[in-house]
């Protein structure tokens, strides 16, 4: 009992540190709710971009179809080209042999 009278102003150190250790614990429950919406919306980022994933691939895979469909067209218009050159080539000789009366 002595050693509490003889500092006075122990009771009011000990009623801030009380109060300290309140506003702590006020604060700890605050940031605990937080990181609880936090991983809320962590889920619902991870359901976002796994739906976006999807999608993607999605998208992607239309896009290879469309170009291998877009490749065996244009290999086969220049297939087609190249029998219409070919067949100019063979027919302008016999047109100029014609036209210069070589034949």
């Amino acid at each position: 009992m002595a050693a509490a009278m003889a500092d006075p102003f122990l009771e009011s150190r000990v009623a801030r540190l009380e109060s300290d250790v309140g506003n702590i614990r006020s604060n700890i429950d605050e940031i605990k709710v937080d990181i609880r919406g936090l991983r809320t919306e962590q889920s619902d980022l991870r359901v976002e971009v796994h739906k976006l994933e999807t999608s993607l691939r999605g998208e992607m895979a239309k896009v290879r179809e469309d170009i291998g469909h877009l490749d065996h067209k244009l290999t086969r218009d220049s297939a087609y080209t190249r029998i219409w050159m070919l067949l100019q080539s063979a027919a302008l000789p016999g047109i100029m042999a014609r036209a210069f009366k070589w034949i």
